[in-house]
């Protein structure tokens, strides 16, 4: 048996069948290297299976109370499930028919949320929807990928070997986070931007890069960048906006004495706090940095004269 995936679902449906699972019956069974065994386990670790090694027993095994049966789910696990499929529905067929299949297992006849309810997400191009299946194989097994990239700021066009640390979702567009081989160093790729993907046999050792910490420090999708702190003024009629939610988990907020509010972000640079700061224009002063300030003068003037020269 050849294909990884069939090789992990029989993993665990051997496991869940409390059979004895060693290394030798696996390399057995499937006809592949220790090696290989040790892999596969570890991916199913990564992906959140419980397993465990019984020395007593000398065999792998699910951890006390896990299984892979259908299992009672309560109303609101019911409620969720059926939000999850009606917001995540839009990202492809695939996924669709992903969530349908669970559905299924479950025993759930009816899990879409209420009619009351309403999503209307942006619907994900079949493209984005294969690389995201790729991808994920690829992370879970540890190889590389190769792809032929199209930068957004040139549209020039190259071919790139990336280690896939993680992938996530933001400003409504997927994005790849990896080691780039030709940069030699992390990049993030939009996954609408790739033209080609290919998963290598070509393995590489895990990062230990936390996606948390990375994307906690980045505003938007911009990760790499120095550390910076961004001042910023909003006068009285934008403060409710600004206060209705966090937009980053360094934000401080103080009210100024005469009604306007200060706002303090620590970001990786600024080129991914820049988009939002304008969407705030006219009401929002930059006090700090003075490179962010002065950027945003010259964008303001550049603004004027291609508008001014427009409406001549």
């Amino acid at each position: 048996m050849s294909d990884k995936f069939n090789v992990l679902v029989a993993i665990l449906n051997q496991l869940d069948q409390k059979k004895r699972v060693t290394v030798q019956s696996l390399k057995d069974d499937f006809e592949i290297s220790e090696r290989s065994v040790h892999r596969y386990v570890r991916t199913l670790k990564d992906a959140q299976f419980n397993i465990e090694y019984d020395r007593e027993k000398q065999t792998y095994t699910f951890a006390q109370g896990y299984t892979l049966s259908r299992p009672d789910i309560s109303m609101e696990e019911t409620l969720a499930l059926g939000l999850s499929k009606r917001l995540l529905g839009s990202f492809g067929p695939g996924l669709e028919n992903i969530l349908d299949g669970i559905e299924k297992k479950l025993g759930q006849k009816q899990t879409l949320a209420s009619k009351n309810v309403v999503f209307s997400p942006e619907e994900l191009p079949a493209k984005v929807g294969g690389f995201l299946i790729q991808i994920n194989k690829a992370a879970l097994n540890f190889q590389r990928i190769e792809i032929l990239y199209r930068a957004l700021s040139s549209n020039d066009e190259t071919i790139r070997k990336v280690d896939p640390y993680y992938y996530f979702f933001r400003d409504g567009f997927w994005h790849l986070r990896g080691y780039c081989h030709l940069r030699d160093e992390p990049r993030t790729f939009a996954l609408d931007r790739i033209l080609y993907l290919k998963v290598l046999d070509e393995y590489f050792v895990p990062s230990g890069i936390s996606p948390a910490e990375e994307l906690g420090e980045a505003f938007g999708v911009i990760i790499d960048g120095e550390p910076i702190e961004v001042k910023l003024v909003v006068d009285r009629e934008m403060k409710p906006y600004i206060l209705r939610k966090k937009w980053h988990r360094s934000q401080e907020t103080k009210e100024l004495k005469d009604g306007r509010l200060e706002v303090v972000f620590n970001v990786n640079g600024t080129e991914g706090i820049k988009p939002w700061v304008y969407g705030f224009l006219p009401h929002v002063e930059v006090v700090a940095p003075p490179e962010l300030r002065e950027e945003l003068l010259a964008d303001l003037e550049g603004a004027i004269r291609m508008n001014a020269s427009a409406k001549k």
